[in-house]
This record gives C-alpha cells, sequence and structure tokens, in this order.
C-alpha cells in the first residue's frame, strides 16, 4: 500500500494497492493528485526518481513524514485486515482496492466535517450536534452507494 496525503487538511490525495512499490506506480499516484509545492519522503530509492510537480525533499529520519505515517497508523488500526496478528486478511488486491477506497472517501469526509466544525472536540458534542437519526441513516446510504458504485464501476 502506498499513500499520498497532505499535511492541512489531513487527508489521503492518492493510494494504490500493488505487492511492489515501483518508481512507476509512485509516479502515477503524484500525477493524478492535487500539485503540490513540496513534498517529503523517506530515502527509499523507489521516490528519487519520481517527477514532482514541486520540491522534493528526502529524510531519513520520520522528521517531515509523522503526516503520513499516522495516516498508515489509522489505515492499520481501521481495516481489520490490516491489524498486525489479524485472522481476516483480503483474498485478492481488488478487495483491498475496494476497501481502501471507502476507507479513503470516509476519512477524507470525516477530515473535512472536523475542519468545518472545530467547536465539536468530543464525540459527547458530536452527537448532540446531530439532528436524528434519519442523518446518519441518509449518510449510511450515501456511503453504500459510494461503495456500490466502485464494485461495479471500477470492479467488474
Amino acid at each position: 500500500m502506498i499513500t499520498l496525503v497532505t499535511r492541512k487538511p489531513r487527508q489521503i490525495v492518492g493510494f494504490d494497492v500493488a505487492y511492489d512499490k515501483s518508481e512507476e506506480r509512485i509516479q502515477k499516484i503524484v500525477d493524478s493528485s492535487i500539485k503540490a509545492k513540496h513534498y517529503y519522503s523517506d530515502a527509499n530509492p523507489s521516490y528519487q526518481d519520481v517527477s514532482y510537480f514541486g520540491e522534493h525533499f528526502y529524510f531519513r529520519d520520520k522528521s517531515h513524514t509523522f503526516t503520513v505515517e499516522g495516516i498508515n497508523s489509522d489505515i492499520r488500526k481501521y481495516i481489520a485486515a490490516l491489524q498486525r496478528r489479524s485472522k481476516c486478511f483480503f483474498r485478492s488486491l481488488e478487495t483491498f482496492k475496494v476497501v481502501m477506497s471507502v476507507f479513503v472517501h470516509a476519512y477524507n469526509k470525516f477530515g473535512q466535517f472536523k475542519l468545518d466544525f472545530p467547536h465539536l472536540k468530543s464525540a459527547a458534542a458530536l452527537i448532540q450536534f446531530l439532528p436524528s437519526l434519519q442523518f446518519r441513516h441518509s449518510l449510511f446510504s450515501k456511503s453504500l452507494a459510494y461503495f456500490n458504485s466502485l464494485k461495479y464501476n471500477n470492479f467488474v
């Protein structure tokens, strides 16, 4: 799994799921995402020959890659098949891609919600803010519709 993220807002702007971390794969992610002034990565050789829209900085430590490391940690936490010592697993890369697509969609929506409503710091405040179960049901319905569009449009 390869992810491309933004620092502010903290969102996933590109990802790919594969068995390798090739330069061509990374280039495809960079080309299909939003343009940035600065790109930060670890010192993996695959990142060094990729053409970036802005300046690219390589670091051997985690001093400037903490955002992507944190988001990757969130991905491992919330997707059961990626948790260590898990009995869950993906039977195909296509399944993993669909799960990641749904996760990225929900993760980015939640991140945007946190930016739009910074005064809602706790779960209790969030629950009081939600007007009714109908809102939650419509949110679930939209997520399900998004999942179905991915499933049938991209992977059949």
